[in-house]
């Protein structure tokens, strides 16, 4: 199954995105989280992921949302923006109910990994109340192969959150015929 489902991404007020503001993230028109802000270098060609805020998210969600909203995020700045070259990304929110922090840090690296990031790192962060907390960071470089790897997991990604989504609300999926035919008269 492949969905066109997408968060949708816009600047504040739902006006177009424009580089180094605020962005806001949208699950149709339900606002899902706001990432402020967005740092970029002073040629253009550097961009940091960092502070996403989520909004009130039930909790069933929140692992396959946040892991859609960060593709998202670098794949928009990626198709709509040429001259970014390079998007860190620091991953440290606390993810309530994930249990283990290392578990959490590793899967995070993995995850990074996976859409073609680099210079990954596991730093602790000093955190009295919740010891054993990490930041997991990493640097995607613009290269067809990080791109293929970034599209392949968003999709993925897409899939699961969405047809999640469709699954709770009694949508019925496409059937792997329907895929497949789609995909046949797609080529032709």
């Amino acid at each position: 199954m492949s969905t066109t489902e997408k968060i949708r991404i816009t600047g504040k007020g739902g006006i177009a995105y424009v580089l180094g503001t605020p962005m806001c993230l949208y699950d149709g028109d339900v606002h899902i989280g706001t990432l402020d802000p967005v740092p970029v270098n002073k040629l253009g060609t550097e961009v940091h992921v960092e502070h996403f805020t989520p909004a009130a998210i039930p909790g069933d969600r929140k692992v396959a949302l946040s892991k859609l909203v960060l593709v998202e995020m670098v794949l928009y700045l990626a198709e709509n923006f040429d001259s970014v070259q390079a998007i860190s990304v620091a991953l440290g929110r606390e993810i309530e109910g994930y249990g283990d922090a290392v578990r959490l840090a590793d899967a995070r690296s993995i995850f990074l990994e996976n859409i073609g990031a680099s210079h990954i790192k596991m730093t602790p962060k000093p955190n009295g109340d919740h010891m054993g907390h990490f930041v997991v960071s990493g640097v995607w470089i613009y290269n067809p192969s990080n791109f293929a790897a970034l599209t392949e997991v968003v999709q993925a990604e897409r899939d699961t959150y969405f047809g999640a989504q469709r699954a709770n609300e009694g949508i019925p999926k496409p059937s792997r015929l329907n895929a497949l035919v789609k995909r046949l008269t797609a080529r032709n």
